[in-house]
């Protein structure tokens, strides 16, 4: 008898330590299904807010570049030409230097017009031979004096706002927020621009600062536009350092 106890007693003790060890990976398991990893909650967005933050960062601006590209459509910029995009920069409140994508209805062609305002003087390429002359600032077809203020004044005029996401534009995180305005609304940034028109507006605005970063405007601006016309806003170098100058050749410098 007294020479069996230790082979039962080392059998029990085995036994006792596979318990032990099932034990644990039962606790450990257990534990684990009942402290997951939760999953933060947003914080609530009011739509209106945001796009007030946006504007005041718009009444603030000094200086970025633009870029105001056709999705579908174009726009009638003027007789018998066509503008595609349209991008460059500005200086707040009265410098800007544009170079519009278009297309020559006849001879049908593609070409590119620049212009150039600067302190109230205005060049701009003709459209025939491409070289710079002097023209009245009120024809411009393009106006971003005050660039800023007017990209103010659209976002202000803004309709029952809905925040659509959150999303991100060349890496920086964005909310999107969603809304209508009326053709006229962009009178200032688009001269022929037509009235009684809506329009739906698609704005996206950093998150962190409030700066308007892209914008998406359907619908018919213009009276010759298609019904279903898009045109996508981005900004960028917001507040950079900028240097415009006028064309080789004509005025002096900045």
């Amino acid at each position: 008898m007294m020479s069996d106890t230790p082979g039962v007693n080392r059998r029990a003790l085995r036994a006792l330590i596979v318990m032990a060890a099932c034990l644990v990976a039962a606790l450990a398991v257990a534990c684990g299904a009942a402290t997951p990893t939760p999953t933060p909650t947003p914080e609530p967005v009011d739509p209106k807010t945001e796009l007030q933050r946006t504007v005041q960062t718009l009444l603030e601006l000094q200086s970025g570049s633009f870029d105001l590209e056709h999705i579908e459509g174009s726009t009638n910029l003027l007789p018998g030409v066509l503008m595609h995009r349209a991008y460059g920069k500005a200086i707040v409140p009265d410098k800007f230097d544009v170079t519009v994508e278009a297309e020559l209805l006849f001879p049908r062609s593609y070409l590119e017009i620049g212009m150039i305002s600067i302190d109230g003087v205005a060049y701009m390429t003709n459209v025939l031979n491409g070289e710079w002359g002097e023209v009245p600032p009120d024809t411009l077809p393009i106006n971003l004096t005050n660039f800023g203020d007017i990209l103010a004044r659209i976002v202000e005029k803004v309709q029952t706002p809905e925040l659509l996401g959150r999303d991100s534009v060349d890496g920086v995180e964005v909310y999107r927020i969603g809304g209508a305005i009326m053709s006229e609304d962009l009178g200032e940034l688009v001269p022929t621009a037509a009235t009684g028109y809506p329009v739906a507006l698609e704005i996206m605005t950093d998150r962190a600062t409030g700066a308007l970063r892209l914008a998406l405007i359907t619908g018919q601006v213009v009276a010759t536009d298609i019904p279903e016309s898009q045109r996508r806003l981005t900004l960028s170098d917001l507040n950079q350092q900028v240097t415009i100058l006028p064309p080789e050749g004509q005025g002096g410098s900045e």
